[in-house]
């Protein structure tokens, strides 16, 4: 299955593109016209990484405290300079963004689509008894190289032994960036490719661990769910941070496992897999629940702070991007 993705940078240009002469904007007031302020730490990242042009509107776009912010063609003096040019005052170093700021922009709100299809998604989601005791699971990862360029990894592991049976890794663009909440629409494309690998050669697991949230997710649809979905197996998410809810983790020791609700829903937990290590964070994906989860991951771990699966998929998509990251400098 193909996901029909939009093009984030080029709607970034064309909204600033509506910033007049002689007004300003502010990161979050565009990341509201994509739809969700989420997008706002990343429109600042691509202003400051981007094909820089003489003519290119990346200035007028401030802090929202009135401070110009960074600026990709030198110090934010260089910025205030140019605003100055085209007729914004400053007070030192600020501006009045009420004054000043544009935010009636003309958008088609890409997040809030996306949003949507999340919430629409949730729907199919179907957390449930998942028995018995599988005899391998698999584990997938994603790591990048290089901008634009992705690998993603699969691993799949002996249950009762430990042992890494078979793995399989796959390259493709990327296209899409991070946003926190909408992991699943920059890794999907890559894991549902990697996954139609896997089946293909007959190694898909009965359960499949992801490096992503599933459940416990602001919408319940984390990239484990959406996973499970569309690829129509089941998935248990795991993070190495808590995405959203609410956990006690004080007095926590090795092996522990603590509840984590999202509202009054109990929609993951937080496990303590190793006394020099933070806890992670487990949710059903799609076709599992609680009680499986519970039950299956103590029997992978080896020692590591990830349980098995996930610790070679890691392991084997970091050594693609290392490989790759030398071929580059040879």
């Amino acid at each position: 299955m193909t996901l029909d993705l939009p093009d984030l940078a080029d709607h970034l240009w064309r909204l600033l593109a509506q910033v007049p002469l002689g007004k300003v904007t502010t990161y979050r007031a565009v990341a509201l016209a994509f739809g969700d302020a989420a997008a706002t730490r990343w429109v600042g990242q691509l202003l400051l990484h981007h094909s820089h042009e003489p003519n290119c509107p990346c200035h007028r776009v401030v802090q929202s405290d009135g401070h110009p912010g960074r600026y990709i063609a030198g110090s934010f003096l260089v910025k205030k300079q140019k605003l100055e040019e085209e007729g914004i005052g400053f007070h030192g170093d600020k501006l009045n963004v009420d004054y000043y700021c544009f935010r009636n922009f003309v958008a088609e709100k890409p997040l809030r689509a996306l949003r949507a299809l999340q919430e629409k998604l949730s729907e199919q989601i179907r957390v449930q008894p998942c028995v018995p005791i599988p005899t391998q699971v698999g584990g997938v990862d994603v790591a990048y190289p290089r901008e634009g360029q992705g690998v993603a990894a699969y691993a799949l592991m002996d249950v009762q032994t430990g042992r890494l049976l078979w793995s399989a890794t796959v390259q493709l663009q990327v296209r899409f960036p991070y946003i926190p909440t909408y992991l699943a629409f920059r890794e999907l494309p890559l894991l549902l490719a990697l996954l139609h690998v896997v089946r293909e050669q007959g190694k898909l697991a009965p359960v499949v661990l992801v490096d992503g949230t599933g459940i416990l997710h602001p919408r319940h649809a984390g990239i484990a769910s959406h996973l499970g979905v569309l690829a129509q197996c089941a998935t248990i998410g795991l993070t190495k941070k808590l995405l959203c809810g609410q956990v006690r983790l004080t007095g926590m020791g090795t092996g522990h496992m603590r509840p984590v609700f999202l509202g009054e829903r109990l929609c993951g937990m937080a496990w303590k897999t190793k006394a020099s290590a933070k806890p992670v964070y487990l949710s059903p994906g799609h076709g599992v629940d609680l009680d499986f989860v519970h039950a299956l991951l103590p029997q992978l771990l080896r020692g590591h702070r990830l349980p098995e699966p996930l610790y070679w998929a890691d392991r084997l998509s970091r050594a693609y991007e290392l490989q790759s990251q030398l071929n580059d400098a040879s």
